[in-house]
Formats: structure tokens, sequence, C-alpha cells
């Protein structure tokens, strides 16, 4: 059985080897752009010969929320579903305190919150009892609602 196999080896690599020698040696010659042309002037896409858009679509694609901590430390306090409310054309107040809407609705929304230590932030700005059990999550919140740090 074994030598079976080996000799099935050796010829599916030689042939292979093979494959590799023809397509190296085949010369493809030059594109002919007036044959590229007739051959694809009937596209199967209605799109292909378009090069301007027919529906723009404009969104946010990169949004952080209170919910990733380095957007909830700067001061972001919009919650995920607040971004979203937002983004259908729904008034929001903003982390500011301002009741802010757009002037039309976003075509789409992309939430892109870090995983980690996610939703930390909001615990802390809430005093969590086991965020204020810690020292330095202690800290952290004494600074915040000392006005020492967003």
């Amino acid at each position: 059985m074994k030598s079976i196999l080996l000799g099935t080896a050796a010829v599916v690599s030689a042939a292979a080897f093979g494959f590799y020698e023809l397509a190296q040696a085949q010369d493809v010659g030059t594109a002919d752009r007036d044959k590229i042309e007739r051959a694809y002037a009937h596209a199967y896409s209605p799109y292909a010969q378009r090069d301007y858009p027919t529906r723009p679509l404009f969104g946010e694609t990169h949004l952080h929320t209170m919910a990733s901590f380095d957007a909830g430390a700067f001061g972001a306090r919009l919650t995920p579903r607040d971004a979203f409310r937002f983004g259908m054309g729904d008034e929001v107040v903003s982390s500011t305190g301002i009741p802010v809407r757009l002037s039309r609705p976003l075509d789409f929304v992309v939430v892109t919150d870090h995983s980690d230590n996610m939703g930390m932030f909001g615990d802390l700005l809430a005093g969590k009892p086991s965020i204020l059990a810690d020292p330095q999550g202690k800290s952290w919140y004494d600074m915040i609602k000392g006005g020492k740090g967003a």
C-alpha cells in the first residue's frame, strides 16, 4: 500500500510540475482594447459601464459611544441606542447636554465601540460598587465627580 501511495504522489507531483511549466511557457499576448470593448458591450451588469454613483448613500462609518472606554473618558455620554436614534433623525440630548438633531437622517450608522473595557466608563460614572471597591477606580470616580478630568 505504501508503494502505491508513493507512486500516486510522484505522478501528481510530476503532473503539477508539468502544468506549471506549461503555464510558464505560454504567451498570453497583449490586450486589444477594441476586442475587449466589443466583448463587454452587452455586460451582464447595467452598471459596468458607469463611472458615477446613481444613488450615493451618506452615513457614519466609525462611531464610538460611551461604551468605549476612550470615548467615555473623553466625554461621550451617548449610548449605542442614542447613536442609532440620532442617525435615524431623532432628537437626542448631546454629551454636552444640548438637544441636537440632524437636518436629514443618515442612510447608515456603524457603531464601532471597542470591546476592551466595554461599559466600564459608564459603570464608573454611575459609581458601581465593584468599581469603587478598587482604589484606582475610586480615585478616578472622585476626580471625575470633582471636575478634575473627563
